[in-house]
């Protein structure tokens, strides 16, 4: 019965909410050339004091961010590249998510071509005309993104949950068939 009763102990520790609540995740999204993102503790407590890197495809590192009271945090990307975002906590808890150079649908920064006088560039589409193809496909692409960017939070926040439950679910359903076991031996037991 000692054993049983240290499992159990064992078992709930490992089950318990407290003891998945270091797990960190970071969740981010691109509009435009803006990578927006939210840094959380699984069961969605925010991360506030995670220091948040952004680093390019090939490790070099582009900023380092703090985030908001809310976790949440934002960087304009100055090239269109993969962006690889890196959470980290300082307590050994990290987590990471790349942000893909297709994502980012502004223009490439470097290509923007700065005008300093105040005369309004030829290129430039004013409120009457239309915009083209290429730019029409961009805004299309922009509006998509903000609307599917809440959507995408809560699908990833709603997994983290599910995760959760199943863990702990199969932590009961197996301490329920142990818990059976010890009662049928011990009505053998004293059976006999």
């Amino acid at each position: 019965m000692a054993r049983f009763s240290a499992l159990l102990v064992v078992l709930l520790g490992v089950s318990s909410p407290a003891a998945h609540a270091h797990l960190l995740k970071v969740f981010a999204f691109a509009e435009g050339n803006r990578i927006g993102g939210i840094t959380y503790m699984v069961g969605g407590t925010p991360a506030s004091g995670a220091n948040v890197e952004v680093k390019s495809a090939d490790g070099r590192l582009l900023a380092t961010l703090m985030p908001d009271a809310a976790g949440k945090f934002s960087y304009e990307a100055k090239r269109q590249e993969n962006h690889v975002i890196v959470a980290n906590t300082g307590d050994g808890h990290v987590a990471q998510w790349t942000v893909t150079a297709a994502e980012l649908t502004g223009k490439d920064i470097r290509s923007v071509d700065i005008n300093t006088d105040s005369t309004p560039s030829t290129n430039a589409t004013s409120p009457t005309e239309e915009p083209g193809d290429g730019e029409l496909a961009v805004l299309v692409e922009q509006a998509v993104a903000r609307q599917i960017r809440p959507l995408r939070e809560q699908l990833i926040l709603y997994e983290d949950q599910v995760r959760l439950r199943d863990i702990v679910g199969g932590v009961g359903y197996i301490m329920g068939l142990c818990g059976f076991a010890i009662w049928w031996k011990q009505r053998q037991r004293s059976g006999s």
